[in-house]
């Protein structure tokens, strides 16, 4: 029987548990599945790919075999990961709105695990490849926060498109070994906290319908390969020396046993970046320009280990001397993101380089499409500003609204990036408010970041009589 939409949304705010799957037997499948693509390659004549040289099971402490999250925390994750995604003049929508097609398509089995729907599941063959993209980022990016999280737990993570970063330094263009694109990363993870240098993690997500079937060799499923996969995407980016900075590889079976399963998979590490001190040369809220120029040929230096010799590697290298300018790239393009979750229109801009998009979102947008910082809403005594859409689940009108804290908006939007960081970590407490969310009356996600993202139902609005 069909749901109603207060079933819908009453659905997407319950928490369900996520299962976690990280254990040495999946971590030698994915070195088997990648030593089978190498073997094959060199029968063709072919050179083997580059990958992470260690990869190793994500900590009992830092993620146990389930998580829980609701519904509509992994579409904001989701929501978050495609900002900045310069989806040309529908960006309002594309960009704000993207996860609200996916209300429908989660809900908890009866084991209280998150599943996908009946009408999730029905989905027609050309949808299932982008449901599995899109979802896989709203399940990876939560999952991988969380670990994060787990790993600095007094810290505030941000989450950036990696593609929207280098844009500042590097060509993205042009093929490489009869690929489309460079490999790197699908997202980077900033954990910061005011006064302390800046942890970055590498994140690389994707996923699949797969059924778990005695047919399908583990080896050769598509989890795996896609946790090969990742592994490749990892290694096509260093910040400083060599294999430093932490890594997650994760592939979410949206069909798994059970209920939707994300495989992880780490390699380890720690990248820090240089402390900035606000007020002072290099802080955040300094403009910074586009570094073209960085080289992409042989930038990757290896060390000699084992039998190899020290080499020289294609790939995206963030030098030493460059480690500041990165980081205020890194904490700006994270700025830009929350103004544009809000509906910051043209204040978007200010915190993009020319190369990173900055006209595109400085232009008008259509009437239809714009997202604008023209909406609030009240969650028990706290007040929110941002941005909203109206959408409808059959004859109800749903209002979506994503937004910010107000002292927090203000202060992005005036240029003040470290003061924002500073307030916005005293009051990472107040942004997990279990009760203002209960009073709400719709599903709610709180971030540390300060961003919320909530639905509503409108009132019936009375036809006027003609």
């Amino acid at each position: 029987m069909a749901r109603t939409a207060p079933q819908i949304l009453n659905a997407l705010a319950d928490d369900q548990s996520v299962h976690v799957l990280s254990t040495a037997e999946l971590a030698a499948q994915v070195d088997s599945a990648a030593a089978a693509i190498d073997k094959r390659r060199r029968e063709k004549g072919q050179e083997a790919l580059r990958r992470k040289p260690e990869l190793r099971t994500v900590t009992q402490a830092e993620c146990a075999r389930s998580i829980d999250l609701t519904p509509w925390q992994v579409l904001h994750a989701l929501a978050r990961g495609y900002m900045l995604a310069s989806q040309g003049m529908g960006r309002g929508l594309a960009e704000h709105w993207l996860s609200l097609k996916y209300c429908e398509a989660l809900d908890g089995n009866r084991a209280g695990s998150m599943d996908l729907t009946e009408k999730g599941r029905g989905s027609e063959r050309w949808y299932k490849a982008m449901q599995a993209r899109e979802l896989a980022v709203g399940f990876g990016l939560a999952a991988a926060e969380h670990i994060v999280q787990q790993r600095y737990p007094d810290h505030i993570v941000s989450v950036v498109d990696t593609s929207t970063v280098l844009r500042a330094g590097w060509a993205l263009g042009g093929s490489q070994r009869d690929k489309g694109s460079r490999p790197r990363p699908d997202y980077l993870i900033e954990a910061w906290k005011p006064g302390e240098p800046s942890k970055v993690t590498f994140v690389a997500c994707r996923g699949n319908h797969q059924k778990p079937s005695k047919r399908t060799s583990r080896t050769g499923s598509t989890t795996i390969r896609q946790l090969v996969k990742g592994s490749e995407l990892t290694e096509g980016m260093q910040i400083g020396p060599w294999n430093t900075v932490p890594c997650l590889m994760l592939s979410t079976e949206l069909m798994g046993q059970g209920g939707v399963v994300v495989n992880a998979l780490q390699s380890p590490g720690e990248a820090l970046l240089p402390l900035r001190v606000p007020g002072a040369k290099g802080n955040a809220d300094v403009e910074i320009r586009d570094k073209p120029g960085i080289p992409y040929p042989n930038a990757i230096h290896i060390p000699a280990r084992g039998s190899r010799r020290a080499r020289t590697v294609d790939g995206f290298q963030v030098p030493e001397n460059d480690l500041g300018w990165f980081g205020q790239l890194l904490a700006r393009t994270a700025a830009a993101s929350l103004m544009a979750f809000a509906g910051g229109g043209p204040t978007t801009a200010r915190y993009l380089t020319a190369r990173q998009g900055q006209k595109h979102y400085a232009a008008p947008t259509f009437a239809a499409t714009s997202s604008y910082h023209d909406a609030d809403i009240e969650v028990g005594d706290e007040q929110f500003v941002g941005t909203d859409h109206v959408f409808r689940m059959e004859s109800v009108r749903i209002e979506a609204f994503s937004g910010m804290v107000p002292e927090l908006y203000e202060l992005i939007r005036k240029g003040r990036v470290e003061e924002y960081r500073k307030s916005a970590y005293e009051l990472r407490s107040k942004m997990n408010n279990t009760d203002a969310a209960g009073k709400w009356g719709g599903p709610i996600s709180f971030h540390g970041d300060g961003t919320v993202m909530a639905l509503s139902i409108l009132p019936i609005r009375k036809r006027t009589a003609l």
